[in-house]
């Protein structure tokens, strides 16, 4: 059964915080959480019915981002994840607006996709290589760049820094589920406490919140 609007809506919002956690985590300690970036990568190159639990494989895949998010709704200490959490939603406006790099984004998402069935999965190195080079070629051209924070150790390496792209444009992928499904600035700002509540309702048993 499919789960209500507002839940949906959470679940995208949950999936930005989740790339932005993701990206925080690499830049600064180069650490991949595969259990975090893997459900961001495969609802960045699935196909999308119009339900955003099923494109992510279920809410517990979200379940960083979910926490992510109540902790940022409730008590946002983190100046870092807010700025780059508005650079995305920034980005994702910028990006709509821009029919032919959208055009050069569905095909490059569509190469990656062969990519990810020719290796056997959407994470293999070739694939986030690939995804980061998408990146670098159309999202750089539409707005400005995202400066990302961390130690230098951790951004110079290739690896590295192609799935930090990779992340940034599922976060973008994201931002758009957010804003199809209703969600807004304005609705972030107002209903802060509804969706915090959204949020914590769809956390895994283990992983709730006191």
């Amino acid at each position: 059964m499919a789960i209500p609007a507002e839940q949906q809506q959470t679940l995208a919002l949950a999936a930005v915080m989740q790339a932005v956690h993701a990206v925080r985590q690499v830049a600064h300690t180069g650490h991949r959480e595969e259990t975090d970036y893997r459900p961001l990568v495969e609802g960045l190159l699935g196909a999308y019915d119009g339900s955003v639990e099923a494109l992510y494989g279920g809410a517990a895949h979200l379940d960083t981002g979910l926490r992510r998010l109540v902790e940022q709704l409730e008590q946002p200490r983190n100046l870092e994840t807010t700025r780059y959490v508005a650079n995305v939603l920034h980005l994702e406006r910028r990006l709509l607006r821009n029919r032919k790099v959208l055009g050069e984004v569905a095909e490059g998402l569509e190469q990656a996709r062969r990519q990810a069935d020719y290796f056997g999965t959407p994470i293999h190195e070739s694939v986030i290589r690939g995804l980061g080079e998408l990146y670098s070629n159309t999202i750089s051209r539409v707005g400005p760049r995202v400066m990302v924070q961390g130690e230098r150790q951790h951004l110079e390496d290739e690896g590295n820094a192609a799935l930090l792209r990779t992340l940034l444009l599922a976060g973008i992928r994201a931002a758009t589920l957010w804003r199809e499904q209703g969600g807004g600035r304005l609705k972030l700002i107002f209903r802060r406490q509804r969706i915090s509540r959204a949020a914590r309702d769809l956390l895994a048993p283990a992983q709730r919140l006191p």
